[in-house]
């Protein structure tokens, strides 16, 4: 049975994502000691916590419609968040943020627009993997910045995570077309 209620366990997890996102927003914008490993916490619960809010759902056999609104919704904001406490951070440029956020509204309306028309688009595999690197990449640039590796290192998974973005949106826009 699925249930009706707001407040699951799976949601919760979910919308913790928010929190998460803005908690490192905070660290990296307004910087304390031992902020980055505070922030190196973060966002790995942030990665955990896409992992366990699907299986947590099936398992307590809670999954709803609004749980699969709320997850996509909570991931951009989760990794845009992080990505601008970048940007406020000085760690990359404030643009690059633009292919992140131009990504996630595209497709978020493409679906709309696809839902309206009575098609589903479920998630691609392109999308799952951004989701991989993004997460990974931003993970990975937390971790030069501990270790004082930052410069090459951080803009290089930076532009890795722009890059598999990017390539997502040309395969959910291809995707969208053919179903049309």
């Amino acid at each position: 049975m699925k249930t009706t209620s707001f407040l699951t366990p799976a949601n919760l997890l979910t919308l913790s994502r928010i929190a998460l996102g803005l908690g490192i927003f905070y660290l990296l914008a307004y910087p304390v000691s031992p902020g980055l490993m505070i922030v190196l916490v973060l966002a790995i619960l942030g990665e955990v916590t896409d992992l366990l809010d699907g299986w947590t759902a099936r398992k307590m056999n809670q999954a709803s419609g609004l749980g699969q609104a709320l997850d996509p919704m909570c991931d951009s904001l989760y990794r845009l968040s992080v990505f601008m406490a970048f940007a406020a951070a000085g760690w990359m440029p404030l643009w690059m943020i633009f292919p992140f956020l131009f990504r996630d509204i595209i497709v978020s309306y493409a679906r709309i627009m696809a839902a309206s028309r009575g098609v589903q688009i479920g998630a691609r595999l392109s999308g799952k993997i951004k989701a991989v690197i993004q997460g990974g990449a931003q993970i990975g640039v937390i971790g030069a910045h501990m270790l004082d590796l930052s410069g090459g290192v951080s803009m290089a998974l930076i532009w890795l995570a722009m890059a598999i973005t990017l390539y997502s949106l040309v395969d959910y826009v291809r995707g969208f077309s053919a179903a049309r």
